[in-house]
């Protein structure tokens, strides 16, 4: 695939992550991460310089809002990866933001990727 973009994923299941990797790279993508925590996610933006970005909304040690919101400061796409229904989930400032259900539909991701098309969940 020409035109691979660089995306930054951030889930704390291990299988799940190493998922979304395989299909990336399959799909001419680079991955950056996985990464399992939010500190390690923002950590890695200044060094990696992602162009979108998977997020999955709840980690071990918390849930991703504040990475999203870096992302979204610094300009860069992102989408809430989860297996629940968000309705009223998502902070004010972060409603509208695109989500993909879990188990994700492979096309509706990499139509994401590749150009920022998502469903949005009723927030």
């Amino acid at each position: 695939m020409a035109g691979g973009k660089r995306i930054l994923i951030l889930e704390d299941e291990p299988l799940i992550a190493m998922d979304l990797e395989d299909l990336l790279i399959a799909n001419g993508h680079t991955v950056i991460g996985p990464y399992a925590t939010a500190d390690d996610a923002i950590n890695s933006l200044d060094r990696t310089q992602p162009e979108t970005a998977l997020l999955d909304v709840y980690l071990f040690n918390g849930l991703s809002f504040g990475v999203a919101r870096e992302l979204k400061q610094r300009g860069i796409r992102f989408a809430f990866m989860t297996g629940l229904v968000m309705t009223d989930l998502l902070p004010a400032d972060l409603r509208g933001s695109p989500i993909i259900l879990k188990p994700y539909n492979e096309k509706e991701l990499l139509a994401f990727v590749a150009d920022g098309t998502s469903e949005k969940s009723p927030c």
